[in-house]
Order: structure tokens, then C-alpha cells, then sequence
């Protein structure tokens, strides 16, 4: 129930009295009901409802702005709200830390490769990945720490493609499928790194115990709804997106950090895509192999 009065702007209006108070009553009731992550998921939802409904206030990109802006605020105001209700409960189990603001250089090739002729160069990074898809999901991390990729370059990318009103995404169905996309898209990247180390230390946010187990699982999801080529063209409006925006960018982000991202996630693509056509190619391998083995023998 909406509850507004003119004279009472910045007047508490739903607290009772024993609230008012004593605020960390409502903290306790609200996480009692709640849980962090659902909170996210809800405003996710609601942010996503806003920002790709048709004939809205969100069709204009200053407006979509605005729904950013505020859920990101609205975020980090719960997530506070949350750290007092843990502190007053004396258990202190701190969010994760807001990424840093180092940036990222360009990924080069380590090895050097003999010049055999003037007008050559050495391999890209994303060439490897047909050949080398182990070494490129390594090299994408090593180069992009995997926080700064969830946590900064995804979000910030995704909110200069919604707020670029010159962009494949300034219609409502186009930005509800990007939405889609992106959700899609971060615990793929979880898992590819889960994937990629022996013992990663770190908190999932995506992944449950048993994909954390067996991230194949949701590589393999992926690429099951995302096909490969709707996932390139749609990498490929994402960069444009991101690099065309005119106005003032989010957060320190930048056209550069744009192209940049889209490229590593461009390489994490292509190379667990050849992960996955290993995996699925490996019983007709073993089929292929045990007729060999069988025909040698009756030879």
C-alpha cells in the first residue's frame, strides 16, 4: 500500500512507534522474512520488469538511467541494513568487498613466436581457443580478476547498453532478451572459472553445490539455450552497445573497458565451447575406439 502524505516528505510514515525507537526492529523482522540474496532476486526482477516494458517511462533512456541508478543505491542500502542486523546479533560475516579500480591491461601473448616474414604477427588470444581452450580460460583470468569481471565490468556494461539510446537495445523485446542474456551469462562465467582451478577460493554466487561440483553442468546449460552463433551476434550488439554510448559513462567505466570485457568474454565463449563439444564428442570417441580395438582382435 502506498503510503504518501505532502506534509510528511521526510517524516517516517510506516514505523510504529516502538520502531521508530528502536530501528534495529525492523531490520531483524525484515532479514527475518528475507534473505540477502533474495532481496537481490527481487529487485533483479522488478528492475527487469521496469526497464523492458513497452510504452513505459523506461523507453527513454534517462528514465532507464534512473532505474539503475536507484537499484544499485538500493542494493547497497540492504546490504548495509543487512551487516547491521549481523553486527547487532554480534555475528560479523562481511559482503564481499566492492571491486577495486585497478584496471586491466590488454591481454598479449606471452610466448614469443619467430617473425618469419615482415607483415606477420603472433596469434591472438582468441585464435586459441579451438586449439588451447584450457591455457585461454587461464590466460582470460589471469588477466581479468574474476570479482572485477562479475562484480564491475559485467554490471557497468550491461548499464551503458540499456542506457544508450542509440543502440540494437532500444527496444523493449531487444532489452528484455538482453536481460535474459545477462542472467545467463554470469554463473556461465562462474563456472568456466570454477572450471579453469584446481581449488578456487572463492564465495559462489551462482552456482549450487552440485553444479560447484560438476560445473559442466551449467556449460553445458548454457550453451544448450544460448546456442553458439545466437551467443557471438549477441556478444557482438552487446560491444556495440557499449562502445557507441554518447553520454557520460557509469561508475569510471569506459568504451575501452567495453571492448576489452567483450573480448575476454568473447575468448571464455569460444573456448568452453570447445570444452563442450569434447565432452559431448567423448562416447562416440570410446564407441569409436572399442571397434578398433574389437576389429584388431578379429583380425
Amino acid at each position: 500500500m502506498k503510503t504518501h502524505n505532502p506534509n510528511l516528505k521526510n517524516t517516517p510514515l510506516r514505523l510504529t512507534p516502538e520502531q521508530t525507537n528502536n530501528p534495529q526492529l525492523v531490520l531483524y523482522d525484515f532479514f527475518q522474512c528475507y534473505h540477502l540474496q533474495d532481496v537481490r532476486e527481487i529487485m533483479w526482477q522488478w528492475l527487469t520488469a521496469a526497464v523492458s516494458s513497452p510504452g513505459s517511462h523506461a523507453d527513454d533512456y534517462h528514465e532507464r538511467n534512473n532505474y539503475l541508478f536507484f537499484y544499485e543505491k538500493m542494493e547497497s542500502l540492504v546490504e548495509a541494513a543487512w551487516i547491521m542486523k549481523r553486527q547487532t546479533g554480534s555475528i560479523i560475516n562481511p559482503v564481499s568487498q566492492p571491486p577495486g579500480t585497478a584496471r586491466n591491461k590488454l591481454v598479449q601473448p606471452t610466448a614469443k613466436v619467430a617473425q618469419p616474414a615482415r607483415f606477420s604477427k603472433p596469434a591472438r588470444l582468441i585464435e586459441k581457443a579451438t586449439s588451447h581452450p584450457d591455457e585461454v580460460i587461464a590466460e582470460v583470468f589471469s588477466h581479468t580478476p574474476f570479482d572485477e569481471l562479475q562484480e564491475y565490468l559485467l554490471p557497468n556494461w550491461l548499464r551503458v547498453a540499456l542506457i544508450n539510446n542509440m543502440s540494437p537495445y532500444t527496444a523493449a523485446i531487444d532489452r528484455e532478451i538482453l536481460f535474459e542474456f545477462h542472467d545467463q551469462l554470469l554463473p556461465f562465467v562462474e563456472a568456466v572459472y570454477c572450471k579453469s582451478e584446481n581449488s578456487p577460493h572463492f564465495t559462489p554466487v551462482y552456482l549450487n553445490e552440485e553444479q560447484l561440483a560438476d560445473p559442466s553442468l551449467v556449460i553445458t546449460s548454457f550453451f544448450q539455450q544460448c546456442p553458439i552463433e545466437y551467443t557471438r551476434r549477441e556478444l557482438a550488439d552487446f560491444l556495440e552497445a557499449g562502445i557507441g554510448y554518447e553520454g557520460q559513462y557509469p561508475n569510471g567505466f569506459s568504451p575501452w573497458q567495453a571492448w576489452m570485457v567483450y573480448n575476454h568474454i568473447l575468448c571464455l565463449v569460444e573456448a568452453a565451447y570447445q570444452l563442450y563439444l569434447n565432452q559431448q564428442m567423448q562416447p562416440v570417441t570410446h564407441v569409436l575406439s572399442q571397434q578398433i580395438v574389437e576389429l584388431e582382435e578379429a583380425g
